[in-house]
């Protein structure tokens, strides 16, 4: 393959890694946004985790290290 294309292809998947890192970020925001209001709306811990883990289709454990990064 010559240079032309291989640098063609390796801006190629930089843009593809980029895009799935802002994903991934925009997902992190909404979520812990998401916890937030569910805190300020006075919903105990349990559930909220419990709903986030149902919602977002992760495990309590997973649900659990989000709402720490809050508290």
């Amino acid at each position: 393959m010559n240079l032309k294309m291989r640098l063609k292809d390796e801006r190629r998947l930089g843009l593809s890694e980029g895009r799935a890192e802002g994903r991934a970020e925009g997902r992190d925001e909404m979520t812990l946004g998401l916890i937030h209001a569910l805190q300020a709306q006075g919903m105990p811990q349990k559930q909220i985790v419990e709903a986030l883990a149902l919602t977002r289709k992760i495990s309590l454990a997973e649900a659990r290290r989000y709402y720490d990064q809050l508290t």
